[in-house]
């Protein structure tokens, strides 16, 4: 699963947040009798990224991500992805063993891996910038932000689709998005309604983790309208808190925890269940209501908010 990046995040803190642009991508046009047809990308485009205007492919055929997050994006996107860190021993790492392995899983880059690649365009992460400065002179680089205009993880996947040429491929992601969004609070609007939620998980079972109201499933949380508990809205935006097995007592205000899962190697194997065991956790209020529930609830990308948005369904479906 998405788990190297979740404990990326945390480790880096606050980037810089900078928007990006592109101008010229490949886009839709009417063809013979009304209808639409795909127009052929140009041979090179200019987009705008935190270090200046960078110029593309048109169609980039051989993409390396050197980032944590930016690959599953490109995977989501249907991307022509080349290269990436190593991400095979993640959850969800088998489209990876299909990939050319350009570094270790803790990020440090191979870059005789990358020369022998020969991409055809590189996109890194914005904290990323030592190793943009060795690559740009030789490939076409493109620095991503972590966050932008929205809040949450649509910025980045919006800025990844601007790099690569598939902007209006966003657009009909968010399209189904909203129309998912909308589904669940016509059908829901009087559990919404009712409780405040908070998403919480934990390493190694010694300790747990709080998103705040952008991190992990917020974002759709937000847009179904469901409130969150006091402690959530207390985490600075663009953190992921981190708590001892005595801070416990901050979630009593919740009415429904979602307990995340990301799975190995950031979860150590049966941490949910040592926390889930220790009488701090069992005394809270949402805990001896049984309002807790499990799942995978980090979001970066359009696939993980449609697969987030049919788990809290299904817990709105429980209470």
């Amino acid at each position: 699963m998405r788990a190297k990046a979740h404990s990326r995040l945390i480790a880096l803190g606050s980037a810089v947040l900078l928007a990006l642009a592109a101008c010229g991508s490949a886009e839709q046009s009417p063809g013979a009798g009304g209808q639409s047809s795909t127009a052929a990308a140009p041979a090179k485009r200019t987009v705008q990224t935190p270090k200046g205007p960078v110029e593309v492919p048109g169609d980039p055929k051989k993409i390396v991500a050197i980032d944590f997050q930016i690959p599953y994006i490109l995977l989501d996107l249907k991307a022509n992805l080349a290269g990436a860190i190593d991400l095979t021993a993640a959850k969800d790492g088998e489209p990876f063993t299909q990939l050319t392995i350009i570094g270790t899983d803790t990020g440090e880059l191979n870059f005789d891996k990358i020369a022998e690649l020969d991409p055809d365009l590189i996109l890194a992460a914005d904290y990323q910038e030592p190793e943009y400065e060795k690559l740009k002179d030789r490939y076409p680089t493109v620095l991503i932000p972590a966050a932008g205009d929205q809040p949450g993880w649509k910025p980045q996947v919006k800025a990844v689709a601007e790099a690569i040429g598939k902007a209006s491929a966003v657009d009909e992601l968010e399209k189904k998005y909203q129309g998912r969004v909308t589904e669940i609070k016509d059908k829901h609007k009087d559990k919404i309604a009712a409780g405040k939620w908070a998403t919480l998980g934990t390493y190694d079972g010694s300790g747990w983790y709080l998103y705040d109201k952008v991190g992990g499933p917020s974002t759709a949380l937000a847009d179904l309208g469901i409130a969150f508990d006091e402690a959530t809205t207390k985490v600075a935006d663009g953190n992921v808190a981190q708590y001892s097995i005595e801070q416990l007592n901050q979630l009593n205000g919740a009415t429904v925890l979602l307990f995340d899962d990301l799975g190995p190697p950031v979860t150590a194997p049966g941490a949910g269940d040592k926390l889930k065991a220790n009488p701090l956790f069992t005394s809270i209020t949402a805990v001896k209501a049984g309002k807790v529930y499990d799942g995978e609830f980090n979001i970066l990308d359009y696939g993980d908010a449609l697969r987030v948005l049919d788990q809290i369904e299904s817990v709105l479906g429980k209470i």
